[in-house]
């Protein structure tokens, strides 16, 4: 399973809690109800930046780019993303739609859980890594080395004292730094960043723990050695939000009502995206 995870902000003129309310309720809107995309993305899951966290909380500083959210789309294939973006459907429907910056994070990656507490569910705290590799290493020995070595030593110090309920590593993927032009991402960053790890906790309390637990942040300073440039990586620290979940069998999310022919939706589709507010007149024709 690929996943396709983005970085965003606001524009600078808007609010957050407008940018939040268009994100999280009309782009929604128009994903469920767009063909293309609930053909192509099996999970869909929105990330909001938590307000008043300082970097004194964290491993990691947070971004002077000052990213907002963070969305998490799974996929079967990089040949999906590619019709999924240029689909007729998604091109009308949804690229319209400008309600961020023009700033972007898109990373394409392969995802890895590498612990999981008894009874987990998704929701709560999450802290987000974005990680530059040191530049003495290659992609494949910092690869091998934070499967390994560092993630071991993140679970041996966090998962009983900072209560860790779930940790995450998602790899970056080699493609075509091309892949995005012409799409509403083609200004974007594309990979820029060599993993993304992925840290659930109950409370923003648990999740200071990495820092301000000695053990454990000495435990990851050391194991961050050589191995992460920590001068070009950040933090998000985020609720998170599942949209839809196609990707778990029985407990998967209900079919989306879009791709059901007899449903209102499918039916609303078929009417077409224009002309709406346009009457008919004799002989099929609009008025006016």
């Amino acid at each position: 399973m690929i996943k396709f995870i983005i970085a965003g902000r606001r524009k600078r003129e808007d609010t957050q809690e407008r940018y939040f309310y268009e994100w999280g309720i009309m782009h929604v809107a128009l994903m469920v109800t767009t063909p293309s995309v609930m053909q192509t993305f099996r999970r869909y899951v929105q990330h909001f930046s938590i307000s008043g966290i300082d970097d004194d909380r964290l491993l990691h500083p947070l971004s002077p780019m000052a990213w907002d959210n963070m969305a998490d789309h799974w996929l079967d294939s990089l040949e999906q993303m590619a019709t999924a973006v240029r689909a007729s459907d998604y091109v009308a429907r949804m690229q319209p739609h400008v309600f961020g910056d023009r700033e972007f994070v898109l990373q394409l990656m392969e995802g890895e859980v590498l612990h999981e507490a008894s009874g987990f569910r998704c929701g709560g705290v999450k802290l987000i890594h974005f990680l530059k590799r040191d530049s003495r290493l290659s992609s494949a020995g910092f690869n091998a080395r934070w499967r390994g070595s560092h993630a071991a030593a993140v679970l041996a110090a966090s998962v009983g004292p900072a209560r860790l309920r779930r940790y995450v590593q998602n790899r970056a993927l080699e493609f075509d730094r091309s892949f995005f032009r012409g799409s509403i991402f083609e200004h974007g960053e594309v990979n820029d960043y060599d993993g993304v790890e992925e840290f659930w906790f109950d409370t923003v309390d648990d999740l200071s723990r990495l820092r301000h637990d000695p053990a454990i942040l000495g435990a990851v300073r050391n194991s961050e050695a050589g191995l992460v440039d920590a001068g070009r990586s950040f933090s998000m620290v985020t609720t998170e939000r599942v949209i839809y979940d196609y990707t778990r069998g029985a407990d998967s999310s209900p079919q989306p009502a879009i791709l059901n022919p007899a449903s209102l939706e499918a039916a609303i589709f078929r009417q077409g995206l224009s002309d709406w507010n346009l009457a008919p007149v004799a002989g099929g024709r609009h008025a006016g």
